[in-house]
């Protein structure tokens, strides 16, 4: 009986994320077949995870169980300790912590699902213990700081580029809190000093504020850029001591061979999902209208934005009440639509900004503006019921993404798909054959391609009747076995 320790970067209850759900599957898939499983991760949260004002549970680490799964969480505490810029992607702590699991858990193999907040020092964690590691990509962290390869421009990139530059005016920036964050840690450190401002004009402490940070930055500039300018190296010795990596799309796999890593690690091997309680909903409710669909984080990388303007774009197709609800007989559309709505579902609390945002967009939208729903988030085991009135998902993200999980199970329930033309995204959707395309930050474009479907009931059964049976959670499980036992294996010899 093998025993496999499972990382991520965050885990259930707190986080429920596609990387969260992908190590959760794989782990329950492992135990189905008889392994022993154990998660490690981190409680981080949401919107910045380098500063945190309480660092909630106390002691370095916590144990509970989830659906079957044993999971050991390293708390805040011990991640925020003594926090240094290069502990991002190299913490000396955790790696000390890691080896304090491995010995006690006592794997035959480790997996990583992903490191962040956790570090890549679990690599070493695990090495100095003589243990396989193989990884699991589901993002571009090891290549990018900031996970999605996307400039402050909008525009996306390749990687650091020579000598990391490309991530001083991308990432750097990003490590120092802003001037309002500073003010209040100066304050709690120094009540006399917030005494003496208190009741003073604005402009008197929005200036020591800027004073003060400006004096912080300064400071803290020369280890920020070192540990920016350090950070691809250190990770890319790190990767190299890999026994394998696992990339679910070609572009992921072309992109670390470009920054260093070596292409004889790499294999690919697809994502799958649980298709269980999705195969039984591929049929949808009869509509006279298009429902658009939108399901994920309301987040500014997620393109939300460009799907609300695309939508508020449209013009309703000119039809008689007496033809838009003729839908014959076994049919679940109509010859033509007689209009469209977009349903929104997330979390609006997450990042509340951004869904004010959001919000302002539709409160100015013009006529098609009472057609959007923002309707919150469900319980996952109610995704299958919510594709069933849902009749296109649209994937607007501005960055390479990989094979969103949602995209899958769109699929699995018949559901077809507009989506950016980039990255892993592009390469789940044939163009013309189960979805359409568009153009990176087009929302124009968006709009032309959701009124095809507007217009063209029948383009769109089309595309629902090429989608194939999805890759399940087994098929991805096997490969994932094979290659644990090629690993295995080679250390034999």
């Amino acid at each position: 009986m093998k025993r496999v320790l499972l990382t991520s970067h965050k885990f259930f209850p707190e986080h429920r994320a596609g990387t969260e759900v992908l190590t959760l599957k794989i782990a329950q898939e492992l135990q189905r077949r008889g392994y022993v499983v154990k998660v490690v991760s981190a409680c981080p949260p949401d919107l910045d995870a380098r500063r945190k004002e309480e660092h909630g549970q106390q002691g370095d680490s916590y144990q509970y169980e989830y659906e079957g799964v044993p999971v050991h969480i390293v708390s805040e505490a011990l991640r925020l300790k003594d926090y240094e810029f290069s502990y991002e992607y190299y913490h000396p702590l955790i790696k000390s912590h890691f080896s304090g699991v491995i010995s006690d858990f006592k794997p035959d193999l480790v997996q990583i699902v992903h490191a962040q907040n956790l570090s890549a020092s679990i690599i070493e964690a695990a090495k100095i213990h003589d243990l396989p590691v193989v990884f699991y990509s589901t993002d571009f962290w090891f290549v990018c700081p900031i996970v999605q390869l996307k400039r402050p421009d909008g525009q996306v990139c390749r990687g650091p580029g020579p000598m990391a530059l490309k991530c001083l005016d991308c990432y750097t920036p990003k490590l120092f809190p802003p001037a309002k964050e500073v003010m209040q840690a100066v304050e709690a450190r120094y009540p006399a000093l917030s005494g003496a401002l208190s009741g003073s004009p604005s402009f008197v402490y929005d200036s020591a504020a800027f004073c003060l940070s400006t004096a912080f930055n300064a400071l803290k500039a020369p280890p920020a850029v070192a540990a920016t300018l350090e950070r691809p190296s250190v990770l890319r010795r790190l990767a190299n001591q890999l026994d394998a990596i696992f990339v679910p799309t070609g572009l992921m796999r072309d992109i670390f061979v470009e920054n260093g890593i070596k292409k004889e690690l790499i294999e690919k091997v697809g994502f799958g999902i649980d298709t269980s309680r999705l195969v039984n909903h591929r049929q949808k409710k009869p509509s006279s209208i298009l429902r658009i669909g939108f399901v994920g984080t309301f987040f500014e990388h997620k393109g939300v934005d460009l799907l609300l303007k695309a939508f508020l774009a449209l013009s309703a197709p000119q039809v008689s009440d007496e033809k838009k609800l003729q839908i014959k007989p076994g049919e679940v559309y109509p010859e033509q639509f007689g209009g469209a709505q977009l349903k929104l579902y997330g979390d609006p609390a997450q990042f509340p900004e951004y869904f004010a945002k959001l919000k302002e967009i539709v409160d100015k939208g013009g006529p098609m503006a009472e057609h959007v729903h923002f309707l919150g988030t469900f319980p996952n085991d109610k995704l299958g019921e919510i594709f069933e009135e849902i009749d296109v998902l649209v994937v607007p993200s501005r960055w390479y993404e990989n094979t969103p999980l949602v995209m899958q199970s769109a699929l699995a329930t018949a559901t077809p798909l507009i989506v950016t033309d980039l990255g892993g995204m592009a390469e789940l959707v044939q163009e013309g054959v189960n979805g359409l395309l568009f153009k990176l930050n087009d929302f124009k474009h968006l709009s032309k391609q959701l009124a095809v479907l507007l217009n063209s009931p029948a383009k769109l059964k089309q595309f629902a009747a090429n989608i194939k049976p999805e890759r399940t959670v087994g098929d991805m499980v096997d490969d994932i076995e094979s290659i644990y036992a090629k690993v295995l294996a080679k250390r034999l010899k």
